[in-house]
Order: structure tokens, then sequence, then C-alpha cells
């Protein structure tokens, strides 16, 4: 996890088009409602999936972040948790997801680190906290049911 933690320290050192993990080719987001239709952690997510997106799509994102009240100091924390819990399935445990990733993969993620044993109870609850707060459960794609997973269950 001490790999994983630093090499997200050098991705979010960056702005968030220049992270291309994956080999896809550049697309550009066809519409300016797309990240009105996504939850807040499914916009801050876009930049975890194995897709390059044009600086544009990413300055619709952020521009729908400011809408919400998300401030750029809280979008940068936001950018580092995704990439520490839903980059960490996505890539660490290599989980790939090309199409969306949102809450339910960070909460999922943070489950599966805790039940793995990298992370403990208190730091678990302080990372659910962390989700928790910025997931809106007036706004339907907020939405979700959160997996929760003992310590005795297998992730597969």
């Amino acid at each position: 996890m001490i790999e994983w933690a630093a090499k997200v320290e050098s991705l979010i050192a960056r702005p968030p088009e220049t992270n291309l993990m994956g080999q896809s080719k550049e697309q550009a987001i066809d519409s300016d409602d797309h990240f009105k239709n996504l939850s807040t952690w499914g916009i801050v997510c876009e930049e975890v999936l194995d897709t390059q997106y044009t600086l544009e799509s990413f300055e619709q994102a952020k521009s729908e972040l400011l809408r919400r009240g998300i401030s750029i100091e809280q979008y940068q924390e936001m950018r580092r948790f995704a990439w520490l819990t839903a980059g960490w399935l996505n890539f660490e445990k290599m989980l790939y997801d090309w199409c969306s990733l949102d809450e339910k993969d960070i909460l999922r993620a943070i489950d599966w680190q805790f039940a793995d044993g990298w992370i403990d109870q208190v730091e678990h609850q302080r990372l659910l906290a962390f989700a928790d707060r910025y997931i809106d459960s007036s706004n339907p794609s907020d939405a979700f049911e959160p997996d929760v997973i003992g310590p005795d269950d297998k992730i597969t």
C-alpha cells in the first residue's frame, strides 16, 4: 500500500488530463450534461478510468464540481482519495473498469483494504466518513447501498 500511495502522490501532482494509466485513445466527452448526470464521486473518478479525456473534458468536470460547491482544494483532496481507493481497486487489484467508477467502488475498495488488513478499524471508519461527506443522498445519482465486507468475507 505504501508503493501505491507514493504512486498516487505523483499522479495527483499533475493535472488529471495527464494521468493515463491505461492505453486508451484520447476522447472528448460529448455533452455538457454528461457530468451533471454523474454523482459527485463519479465525476472525480472519471480520472481514474482507463480512458484519457481531453483537457476540455476535465475543465467541464471541474466546473460541475465548483457548481456543486466543491472548492479547488477539496477537489485536490478528493482526487487523492479517489486514486487511493477506486484507483487502487482499478489498477492495483486489476479490476479494470473502462465505463464508470463512483462511490460504490470507493466504498468497495475501503472495505477490501480493511478486510485484507491494509487499514485498521479506525482508518476504515475515517475513510468511510470522508467518502460519505461528498455523497448527496438527495441526488439520485449519488444514492447507493454500501457493500459491507467483514474480515472473514472473500472478495472475488
